[in-house]
């Protein structure tokens, strides 16, 4: 039967010990003379990339020096020109109705072949203000890559307008960018386009135009002063089809008393709407709103003038 052998002689527990802290001590050193070397390595890296030496490198570009003199030259003329790009993003941003105001963007995951980006992109048209939130999906696995929208929200600081309402609806379902942006501008002009036609009419006649909503409202109320009671309301909406293409309606809507309504013997008032789509189609927008005007608001004297 094997024995178990423990020696109490205390000469040979203390060499024991004597040897397990040579040991330790022989590893730490050597770990310290890993970490030294690895100090003094760094230090070189420090030494070649001080102030001195990254100058050297700065001044290198294609095998030519560069001189302090050069180097303001160009700063010189690089100012000018961001300048100039500026300017010409904000002319283009004029012309185009559409201004960028934030961007920020944020990796949300990354793989082999695929990047995952989260954008948040604030602006306006014209007078609308937007805010996007959607998500990309950068693919490698093509040659030429390709980027997907993955998802898509739209917020937009006036919603009151149905068909704008459901455009969104379902720009957000199509997650469509180039959509938005380009009904988005062509809905903003014709908004535009509406408030300042609405408001020469206004300064122009003052008495016979009204704007119960204002000028970005959707409708006019022309008077007759010698019509008490009497009005045409003058409708003009911006509509949005499934498409994404943007559409003008205008419409004329009596408002007239019952006995007004009784004395048009020949269905005048009721023929008005018929009449108004058939100015619209031969004299356009403005001389079909200003040849109403003149007719029914205004006296004979000022017709003639």
């Amino acid at each position: 039967m094997n024995s178990l052998f423990i020696s109490t002689d205390p000469n040979f527990m203390q060499n024991n010990m004597t040897e397990m802290y040579q040991e330790e001590i022989a590893s730490l050193q050597e770990e310290i003379l890993e970490l030294t070397q690895k100090y003094k390595d760094n230090q070189k890296e420090v030494a070649f990339l001080s102030r001195t030496n990254l100058k050297k490198a700065l001044l290198s570009y294609r095998g030519k020096e560069i001189t302090d003199g050069e180097r303001k030259h160009d700063s010189a003329v690089t100012k000018p020109e961001l300048s100039h790009y500026e300017s010409e993003v904000q002319f283009f941003n004029k012309i185009c109705g559409t201004e960028f105001t934030k961007y920020f963007k944020k990796r949300e995951h990354k793989s082999e072949n695929e990047v995952l980006y989260k954008h948040r992109l604030l602006g306006r048209c014209q007078s609308l203000s937007f805010q996007l939130e959607f998500q990309t999906l950068d693919s490698k696995v093509q040659e030429s890559g390709s980027c997907e929208v993955t998802d898509l929200n739209i917020i937009l600081g006036c919603r009151e307008n149905s068909s704008l309402s459901k455009f969104v609806s379902r720009t957000e379902e199509r997650k469509s960018l180039v959509l938005f942006f380009r009904t988005l501008s062509s809905f903003a002009e014709w908004c535009e386009y509406r408030k300042q036609t609405f408001v020469r009419f206004k300064e122009k006649y003052p008495s016979a135009v009204g704007l119960p909503l204002g000028s970005s409202g959707e409708y006019v109320a022309l008077r007759n002063p010698k019509l008490p009671g009497c009005e045409l309301l003058l409708v003009w909406k911006i509509e949005i089809d499934e498409e994404g293409a943007v559409l003008p309606v205008l419409d004329l809507l009596p408002k007239m008393p019952d006995q007004a309504l009784a004395l048009d013997k020949m269905k005048v008032i009721e023929e008005a709407a018929t009449g108004f789509r058939n100015l619209l189609q031969a004299f356009g927008i403005e001389s079909s709103i200003e040849n109403i005007i003149r007719v029914f608001c205004l006296p004979e004297t000022e017709m003639s003038t």
